[in-house]
């Protein structure tokens, strides 16, 4: 599991908003268990809708939780030593109860001001571990650890649905003021047994790292990180965009920033060898231009490290028993022939597809510094998972290339809509099954182990007709005119 579970034993927990190092209130502990916490192994029990264990029963853990402690931090100051076992732990049921709350005072209200102010204090105190953009690419070369020994990664504070304890699950008109509160909390105290420091003084006395007012600043621009962020959808169409001329050669292109963007949920292959376990890499942001013969694709990962074999800067920063590979990134449509979208829907399997549904796969590889070896695109096709895939080594119609820069690749894909042999022809108004795959390669990923997506549906909008949807209704109207005129000639000519 990645993080590692909590040790109960040692009285020591992540998320809490009791100030300093006072121990976590019971409603900290209680919002755990209720809600979980995303992008872990944590599941929430008692989410609305589909709750596991009701509030009272959530709440009747708080005591078994605690009388985990060997470290006497719950048992309270009056215990003698008859009131513990030979084991450490406490025998009664008298823990303490911890009330006091981070104080929220001289809150500065969210606006373009405090956000401009908050990414400069940001840069200043946050960026050697989270990174100049937020996305937690390491700048400091230091790995991190817990108090466990356990390798971790900062937090990507551009993806809200991986955020733990701190986004707000009120309503939506009170959802930023609440969240805001919650990273300002986070800020102040830190994350207990992490390298996240507090950065309000613990003790009395002693100048605050960062002061309040900045706090609160970096609080509201940490927020803001999200509205530049497009977040995964359930059963989302990637939808195309089409153009009149040439269709952008590069990643840098401003045309497309104009494209409608589409974040895909990425998940780790636990099915067959090699399985991973342990993803870093959770989602795919893909965007879509096409005009009449070409058909282009922008994917963005956010990736905390640029993984090409060689470079030396990430290779300190990786774990020592993984070896780094390139990272990579896929996508794979069926055959024109091994897919019906209408009357009915058939596909092949996600993974490469199958003997009777075979997968045309756009692959592109980070290439590596040492060896040397350039970056480069390949077409692949799949007959299966238990298959080997085939490379095309004479066809070249595949225009691939792609950048790595804080902490995000964005690599741009693009082919003829209609590129002949068997492949899938991206037609206008027709559904195409589209699926995506992504190999971190620090992570140790390659082969079958990596993330991938299950099949969504590509659409290229079909041109507006604009005669049926503009000149029909018009002329329908006149149709209706002209008879109402005879109709009211002809009653006219009946009275006379």
């Amino acid at each position: 599991m990645y993080p590692k579970p909590r040790d109960f034993s040692l009285g020591l927990f992540k998320y809490k908003t009791s100030p300093g190092t006072l121990l976590p209130r019971d409603e900290d502990l209680f919002n755990t268990i209720k809600q979980g916490l995303p992008g872990t192994a944590m599941p929430g029990w008692g989410i609305k809708g589909r709750a596991l264990l009701t509030d009272d029963q959530i709440h009747s853990l708080v005591p078994v939780i605690k009388g985990f402690d060997i470290t006497q931090a719950w048992s309270p100051e009056s215990a003698e030593d008859e009131d513990f076992d030979d084991d450490g732990f406490y025998i009664k049921t008298d823990f303490q109860i911890i009330t006091d709350n981070e104080p929220l005072n001289s809150q500065v209200p969210y606006s373009d001001d405090s956000v401009t102010k908050g990414k400069e204090a940001f840069i200043k105190s946050c960026k050697e571990c989270h990174g100049v953009a937020g996305r937690g690419n390491i700048t400091s070369g230091k790995k991190l650890e817990d108090d466990w020994g356990n390798r971790i990664w900062p937090r990507d504070l551009t993806k809200p649905w991986t955020w733990r304890a701190t986004q707000s699950s009120v309503s939506a008109e009170q959802e930023q003021d609440e969240t805001i509160k919650a990273i300002y909390t986070r800020l102040s105290i830190g994350i207990p047994g992490t390298p996240m420091p507090a950065h309000r003084a613990i003790e009395e006395g002693n100048k605050d790292p960062v002061s309040l007012e900045d706090r609160w600043h970096i609080a509201n621009y940490v927020y803001s990180l999200r509205l530049n962020t497009t977040q995964p959808e359930d059963g989302p169409v990637v939808t195309g965009l089409k153009v009149e001329d040439s269709l952008p050669d590069s990643i840098t292109d401003d045309r497309w920033e104009q494209v409608p963007a589409t974040t895909l949920h990425l998940v780790p292959n636990i099915i067959k060898d090699e399985r991973l376990f342990t993803p870093l890499n959770d989602a795919i942001t893909v965007r879509t231009l096409y005009n009449q013969n070409e058909i282009a694709f922008l994917l963005e990962v956010n990736d905390r490290t640029e993984s090409r074999p060689g470079i030396d800067y990430f290779t300190d920063l990786q774990d020592a028993n993984l070896e780094m590979y390139p990272d990579a990134v896929a996508i794979q449509f069926p055959h024109q022939e091994d897919y019906m979208s209408a009357p009915m829907v058939e596909k092949p399997l996600y993974r490469h597809g199958d003997n009777k549904h075979n997968t045309t796969i756009w692959y592109w590889n980070a290439g590596g510094v040492d060896p040397a070896r350039e970056p480069a695109g390949a077409l692949l096709d799949g007959s299966g998972p238990d298959k080997k895939l085939a490379m095309r080594m004479d066809d070249n119609s595949l225009a691939a290339n792609g950048t790595w820069k804080e902490g995000q690749w964005r690599i741009m894909m693009k082919r003829p809509r209609d590129s002949g042999n068997g492949d899938v022809v991206f037609s206008e108004g027709t559904f195409i099954p589209i699926s995506f795959a992504n190999w971190d390669g620090s992570n140790g990923e390659m082969g079958s182990k990596h993330t991938l997506s299950t099949w969504y549906w590509l659409v290229l909008p079909p041109e507006t007709d604009k005669i049926k949807v503009y000149g029909l209704p018009a002329g329908i109207a006149l149709l209706v005119f002209m008879l109402g005129l005879m109709l009211v000639s002809n009653q006219r000519r009946k009275n006379h």
